[in-house]
């Protein structure tokens, strides 16, 4: 008969080695996967707050932009107001509480890229670039740019007896060319983005003058083109004519957002004004004046 031997005293019961080492791997891993989940779950929660950030700084920005068209269309209606007020700069406040700050410039005191002579283009373009050896280059491209271009057209029409033909038209036709907008320049060779930004603000293709009217250039293009720099007066612009209308609208969360109209006023005598083009505008250091940090005591629209 087989007997069990006797444990001795004191001597504890002990796992296998192999079942220890399983134990312990099995630990590694809860903690590991506590780790994993625990950086999940900041991951997810710093997207959130990411993702509501952007939704709504995304939103400050469209609501800037419509306060930006809503100034613009305010400025429209002002020049056609009878009312003997409608002076720019104006410097007011939006229904929604944004500050606007809207400008309206005469096309006739720009640049016009048209019609400008050589000698003011150069002058111009050599200060907006501060070279005046790439600014006369720019200025003679310009020139190139506008010329008018030969264009051959030739068209057969068959003669109405008999097998042959007979050109009808095979005289050479001369194309119209130069520029249709300002928004071109970006095709002339030499010009920069840096520079073309600060090139739009000054130049039009509207006023038809081989140099600006200087009653009607703003102080920042007066002191382009070396002039008494001036003081700038509130002015009620002279229908019929060609105005850029800038809206620079900052909402009360710091963004800040520019839009610009080049408008015609009494261009057509169905409709009292068109709207020619529509422009994001920069923020320039030769812009006005930077808005205040309070609000505007005046508002834009009085409800």
């Amino acid at each position: 008969m087989l007997v069990a031997p006797a444990r001795h005293r004191g001597v504890p019961n002990r796992p296998p080695p192999g079942l220890r080492k399983r134990h312990g791997f099995a630990l590694i891993t809860v903690i590991w996967g506590l780790g994993l989940l625990t950086l999940l779950g900041a991951a997810v929660i710093v997207g959130a707050r990411y993702r509501a950030r952007a939704a709504s700084a995304d939103g400050s920005v469209l609501s800037s932009a419509a306060a930006a068209e809503s100034a613009v269309n305010f400025a429209i209606a002002s020049i056609l107001s009878p009312t003997p007020n409608a002076s720019f700069p104006k410097k007011c406040r939006m229904p929604g509480g944004e500050q606007a700050e809207i400008v309206v410039e005469e096309e006739v005191g720009k640049i016009d890229i048209n019609a400008a002579s050589l000698t003011t283009l150069e002058r111009f373009f050599a200060a907006a670039a501060q070279d005046k050896a790439l600014g006369s280059r720019i200025a003679q491209n310009i020139v190139a740019f506008r010329k008018p271009l030969p264009r051959r057209e030739t068209a057969n029409q068959t003669a109405s007896s008999g097998n042959q033909t007979a050109p009808t038209n095979a005289a050479n036709e001369v194309k119209s060319s130069g520029f249709s907008t300002i928004l071109e320049l970006d095709q002339v060779d030499g010009m920069s983005p840096a520079l073309l930004r600060s090139a739009l603000r000054y130049t039009t293709t509207l006023s038809g003058r081989v140099e600006p009217a200087p009653e009607a250039m703003t102080p920042a293009l007066r002191l382009l083109m070396g002039l008494d720099q001036g003081r700038p007066e509130l002015r009620r612009p002279t229908l019929p004519g060609h105005f850029t209308i800038r809206a620079d609208v900052r909402a009360s969360d710091g963004s800040r957002f520019i839009r610009e109209a080049l408008v015609s006023f009494g261009a057509s005598s169905a409709q009292p004004y068109t709207i020619r083009e529509w422009r994001r505008g920069d923020i320039m250091g030769g812009s006005a004046s930077p808005l205040p940090a309070g609000e505007p005591a005046q508002a834009c629209i009085k409800l």
